[in-house]
C-alpha cells in the first residue's frame, strides 16, 4: 500500500493546503462525525491561511442551497417540531458554510479538481481495505459471512447505501483517469468488489450505467485494459457469497399485484397493495420499492389532510406525522421510525413547494452545466445524486449533506474555459 500513498500528492503551498483539506473532508465521510467536523474545520483553517487571495465572486448556483438552509431556518416559526428542526439546524449548516466558503477562495482548475478526486479515490482504497479485514477477522471470529455484506460491512450507523455513493464516485474517478498506472488497475476492480458486497441495487445499477456512458463520453476509454477492468468487476458480481446480493434484488421482484407469503408467516406487500390496502399489521413486510410507493401514499394524504402545500410541517419535523400513519394502519413499530426514503417528498413535506423547488433547481443545475460542459465527472456524480434523492433522503443525513453539498460547490467553482470561435 505505500504505492497508493505515493499516489496521494501534496506540496506545501496555500492551494495544495486547500486541495488536499477537500479531498479529507471528502474521504471523512464514512468515519465518525467528529472526523467530518475535523476535516472541515481543516479546510476552514486552510482558507484563511489563503485570505489574501481571498475575493466575492457571484455564482447563482452557490446561492441555492444557501436559501434552501434560510427556508429551513424561517421554518422555525411553523414548525410543529420546534426542537427536531433546530436539531436539523445544526446538522445542515453545511448548506450554508460550505458554499459562503467558495464564493471568496479561487475558482478550482480542472488539474487542481483531478488532484482532489484522485486523492480522495485512493483515501477511499485504503478505507475499503479495512472495512474488508475488519469483515475478515469478525468472520473468523464467529464463522458469520453476513459481515460481508450490506450495513453490516460498514455498520448501519455508517449505513451501506451512503458508503455505496462514496465508492461509486471514487470508482468511476479512477476508472476514467486517463493516465493509469499499476496501481489503479488494482485499485479499480477493488473499489468495484466492494461496492458489490455494499449491496445497495440503485448504486450498482447507475454505476454500472455510468461505466457505459464512461465509453461514449471518452472513445479513449474503449480499451483492452478498461475492458478487462469492466469484465473482473462484471465477474465479482457473479462470487459464490452473492447468493445474498442476489436475495435484496430478488425481494424487489416478487408479485406485483398480490402479497405473497413468505417464511414464518410474513408477508411481502405488493406494489398494488401499499398503494391501495386500507390496513396492514405487524407480520406485513414492504421490500423497497413497495416501502417507498407506501411513502408517496402518506405524503399524498398529508397534502390532502393537512394543506402543507406552502408551508410544510417545518424542517425535519414530521417523524410524528410518520409516526401516526404507522400506527392508523398497524404497522410495525420499525416503519414508524424511517423517514420518507425520497428527497424530493423529504424537502416538500418539510418546507413546503418553495422547498422542492430548491431541491429541484439545484438538481437540474448539476444537469444543465454537467451536459453543456461534457464533464463526465460532474455527469456521473449528477446522475448518482439525482437517482439516489428518489430512494433516499440524502439531506437527513450529515454525510448525506457534505457529499452533495460539497462536490456541488466543487463542480461548479471549476474554472472552465470559453470556447472562442
Amino acid at each position: 500500500m505505500i504505492s497508493t500513498f505515493k499516489n496521494i500528492t501534496f506540496s506545501y503551498n496555500d492551494e495544495s493546503k486547500t486541495d488536499f483539506s477537500l479531498a479529507l473532508l471528502l474521504a471523512s465521510l464514512p468515519l465518525p462525525f467528529a472526523f467530518i467536523n475535523i476535516t472541515f474545520g481543516l479546510f476552514v483553517l486552510s482558507v484563511i491561511l489563503d485570505y489574501k487571495r481571498l475575493k466575492f465572486q457571484f455564482n447563482s448556483s452557490l446561492i441555492l442551497p444557501i436559501l434552501f438552509y434560510l427556508l429551513c431556518a424561517l421554518s422555525l416559526l411553523w414548525s410543529i417540531n420546534p426542537h427536531d428542526t433546530s436539531k436539523y439546524l445544526s446538522k445542515g449548516l453545511f448548506f450554508i458554510a460550505l458554499p459562503l466558503l467558495f464564493l471568496f477562495i479561487p475558482k478550482i482548475t480542472k488539474e487542481r479538481r483531478t488532484k482532489i478526486f484522485n486523492n480522495y479515490s485512493y483515501l477511499m482504497v485504503i478505507a475499503t481495505i479495512f472495512y474488508l479485514f475488519r469483515a475478515f477477522f469478525r468472520y473468523l471470529k464467529t464463522g458469520d459471512t453476513d459481515y460481508f455484506f450490506y450495513h453490516s460491512l460498514v455498520t448501519l450507523d455508517v449505513n451501506a447505501i451512503y458508503v455505496s455513493l462514496f465508492i461509486a464516485f471514487a470508482f468511476i474517478n479512477l476508472f476514467v483517469k486517463k493516465s493509469k498506472n499499476w496501481i489503479d488497475f488494482i485499485c479499480i476492480p477493488l473499489l468495484f468488489g466492494f461496492l458489490v458486497l455494499l449491496s445497495s441495487k440503485n448504486v450498482i445499477i447507475i454505476t454500472l450505467l455510468g461505466v457505459f456512458i464512461s465509453f461514449i463520453f471518452q472513445r479513449g476509454l474503449f480499451t483492452k485494459r478498461n475492458t478487462v477492468i469492466v469484465l473482473i468487476g462484471f465477474g465479482l458480481l457473479l462470487i459464490p457469497l452473492s447468493s445474498k446480493i442476489k436475495e435484496r434484488f430478488d425481494l424487489e421482484f416478487q408479485n406485483t399485484t398480490e402479497n405473497v407469503k413468505l417464511e414464518n408467516n410474513i408477508i411481502n406487500v405488493s406494489l398494488k397493495n401499499a398503494w391501495e390496502q386500507k390496513s396492514f399489521g405487524h407480520e406485513y413486510y414492504f421490500n423497497g420499492t413497495a416501502f417507498r410507493l407506501y411513502q408517496i401514499r402518506i405524503f399524498k394524504e398529508f397534502l390532502e389532510e393537512d394543506h402543507i402545500f406552502f408551508t410544510g410541517y417545518g424542517a425535519s419535523a414530521e417523524q410524528s406525522k410518520i409516526k401516526a400513519k404507522q400506527l392508523h394502519y398497524e404497522l410495525y413499530d420499525y416503519y414508524g421510525d424511517l423517514n420518507f426514503h425520497n428527497q424530493y417528498i423529504q424537502s416538500f413535506s418539510g418546507v413546503g413547494i418553495f422547498g422542492f423547488l430548491l431541491t429541484v433547481a439545484m438538481v437540474i443545475t448539476n444537469w444543465i452545466k454537467s451536459i453543456k460542459t461534457k464533464d463526465f465527472i460532474f455527469f456521473f456524480y449528477t446522475l448518482l445524486t439525482t437517482s439516489i434523492m428518489f430512494t433516499e433522503s440524502l439531506f437527513q443525513r450529515q454525510r448525506g449533506i457534505v457529499f452533495f453539498i460539497l462536490l456541488y460547490c466543487i463542480f461548479h467553482h471549476t474554472y472552465t474555459k470559453k470556447v472562442t470561435p
